[in-house]
C-alpha cells in the first residue's frame, strides 16, 4: 500500500509536471511568436522609410509634404528603437547617413529589443510626443492671444496701432501668409499623423484631441479673417471693438480638451 501511495503521489507529481512544462512552453512559443512578429512589423516601417528616402532623394513628388511626413515617421521609429539617428531637416546627405545608420540599429536588434521597440512605436504617448507635440505646442502659442509677439494677430494689431492705412494694407498680405506658412501648416501635419495614427488612440483621446483641434483652427482662421478686413477700412480699425470673445472661448476650450488629452497620457506641462 505504501509503495502505491507513493507510485500514485508520483505520477501526480508528474502530471503536474507535464502539464507545467505545457504551459511554460506555450508561453514561451507565444513570446518567440510576439517578438518575431514585432521584428518584422519594424523591418516592414524600416523598408518603408527607405523607399520614402529614395523618393526624397531623386523628388519624385512634392518634397515639402513628404518630408515633413517622412521626418515624423523616420524619428517615430528611431525613438522606439532607441538609435540616435534623426532627421531634421531636408538635405540628401543628411537623410543617406541616417537612414544607414538606423538599419544598422535595427538590425541589431533581438526579439526581446524589437518586441519592446514595436510596443513603443504603437504608443499613443510616444506617437503624441514624437509627431505631434512640438507642433501643437506651437499652435498654442500662435492663438493664446498675450501680448508676447507669437499670436501675429494680435502683434498685427499693436504694430499698426498709429499706422495709416497704407501701411496697414502693405502688411496684411506678408502676415497672413506667415499665419499660413505657421500655425496653420502645423497644425494641418498634426491633423495628417492623427489620421495615420488614429488607430493607436482610445475612442476619448481622438475625441480631446479633434476637439482641440478645431478650437485652434478658429483661432486661426479668426486671425487671417481679422487682419483681411482691415483692408481699405473707413476709419481706423482699432478705434472700434474688434475683439472676438467667441475666438477666446473657443480657444480656452480648445486648450482644455487639450490639456485633459495630454495629461490622461501623462506628458502633459504645468502651464503653456
Amino acid at each position: 500500500m505504501k509503495n502505491s501511495r507513493k507510485i500514485a503521489a508520483g505520477a501526480a507529481v508528474l502530471t503536474v509536471a507535464f502539464s507545467l512544462m505545457g504551459c511554460t512552453s506555450k508561453e514561451s512559443i507565444s513570446k518567440n511568436t510576439k517578438q518575431e512578429e514585432a521584428q518584422k512589423e519594424i523591418k516592414i516601417e524600416l523598408t518603408f522609410l527607405q523607399n520614402e528616402c529614395d523618393r526624397l532623394i531623386n523628388k519624385d513628388e512634392d518634397i515639402e509634404k513628404t518630408f515633413q511626413s517622412y521626418k515624423n515617421d523616420f524619428n517615430l521609429l528611431s525613438t522606439s528603437v532607441n538609435s540616435t539617428a534623426k532627421v531634421n531637416k531636408m538635405n540628401n546627405d543628411e537623410l543617406e547617413i541616417s537612414i544607414n545608420n538606423l538599419e544598422k540599429d535595427v538590425d541589431k536588434l533581438n526579439g526581446e529589443e524589437a518586441l519592446k521597440a514595436y510596443t513603443k512605436y504603437t504608443s499613443p504617448k510616444i506617437i503624441y510626443k514624437v509627431t505631434m507635440m512640438k507642433n501643437m505646442h506651437s499652435v498654442i502659442e500662435a492663438t493664446r492671444g498675450w501680448d508676447d509677439g507669437k499670436d501675429l494677430g494680435i502683434s498685427f494689431f499693436y504694430d499698426h496701432l498709429h499706422s495709416s492705412q497704407e501701411d496697414i494694407n502693405r502688411d496684411i498680405k506678408p502676415t497672413v501668409n506667415d499665419i499660413t506658412n505657421g500655425p496653420v501648416y502645423k497644425l494641418n501635419i498634426i491633423k495628417d499623423e492623427l489620421q495615420k495614427h488614429r488607430d493607436a488612440f482610445s475612442k476619448e483621446q481622438l475625441e480631446e484631441l479633434e476637439t482641440a483641434m478645431k478650437g485652434f483652427d478658429y483661432s486661426l482662421d479668426t486671425q487671417l479673417k481679422t487682419i483681411r478686413s482691415y483692408k481699405n477700412i473707413v476709419n481706423n480699425p482699432y478705434t472700434s471693438n474688434n475683439y472676438d470673445y467667441e475666438e477666446e472661448e473657443k480657444y480656452n476650450g480648445a486648450r482644455t480638451y487639450l490639456t485633459d488629452f495630454e495629461s490622461d497620457l501623462g506628458v502633459a506641462k504645468p502651464e503653456y
